[in-house]
């Protein structure tokens, strides 16, 4: 597999796994240096001794992976092969509209979760890396207009919590078409009838009402802009992990 066949991999969502063989006992030709990539459907590029390559299959099938390891296995010959175990992921994307007081700690927890979240207000003073230090990007520039910029798809959830009704509904509208797989906004039940009611009007897509988490979070009874946010990032996660929300208590079979 080819650097470019592993990026497109990569951009398609697939995880792969990359070893690479630092050091050996075996004669030459030497094997060091040698990858072996292996994708997440099972397809394997590179190879080594059959053995070898059975027990490093083993390893990576069997072994929760966590960190950047070295392993070591053997070709049943007396000769040992270190490799250096990499994975390559796509993360998850993550667009937090509105760098009020929510989004500080809402920016953190989703960080801390591993998205790549991208910040976007039209204040300097709301949009600045020093206020949101985990985050992968801050954007001071208009709603309506940064989203063009930006790739919404499948692996990206929107979160909307801007400081008004106003740029609520150009946010929304910049992203209703998309294929985000969170779509969230803030507000209460009543002003969220009434921007969707609103957009319905200007020919809003027919299953946003569906689509659009609005009130935002899950019911916590949340009233911090801390708790609002770890609600916010709960649904989330439970969207992205086709989770119910519900207390893990009230399953009586086993895990």
């Amino acid at each position: 597999m080819s650097f470019h066949e592993l990026q497109a991999a990569m951009d398609n969502g697939n995880a792969a796994d990359i070893l690479t063989v630092i050091d050996s006992t075996s004669g030459s030709p030497s094997p060091i240096g040698q990858m072996i990539i292996i994708q997440a459907d099972g397809t394997v590029s590179g190879q080594l001794e059959t053995l070898v390559m059975e027990n490093i299959l083993h390893i990576v099938q069997t072994t929760v992976w966590t960190k950047p390891v070295t392993i070591s296995v053997e070709d049943g010959l007396g000769n040992t092969y270190r490799l250096f175990w990499d994975r390559m992921v796509k993360k998850f994307s993550a667009i937090v509209f509105g760098g009020g007081h929510i989004s500080q700690p809402l920016v953190q927890i989703l960080s801390l979760m591993g998205f790549e979240v991208t910040v976007i207000d039209d204040r300097p003073e709301f949009a600045n890396t020093a206020r949101f230090p985990g985050a992968y990007r801050v954007i001071c520039q208009q709603f309506q207009l940064v989203v063009k910029e930006l790739t919404v798809d499948n692996e990206t959830a929107v979160i909307i919590v801007t400081r008004g009704h106003r740029y609520d509904m150009d946010c929304l509208r910049a992203v209703m078409g998309s294929d985000a797989r969170y779509l969230g906004m803030i507000g209460s039940r009543k002003r969220i009838r009434e921007i969707i009611t609103l957009i319905k009007e200007e020919g809003a897509p027919a299953d946003l009402e569906t689509r659009l988490r609005a009130p935002i979070g899950l019911d916590l009874k949340a009233e911090t802009p801390a708790e609002i946010a770890l609600s916010i990032a709960a649904e989330v996660v439970s969207v992205f992990r086709n989770g119910s929300g519900r207390p893990l208590s009230e399953y009586k079979e086993a895990f």
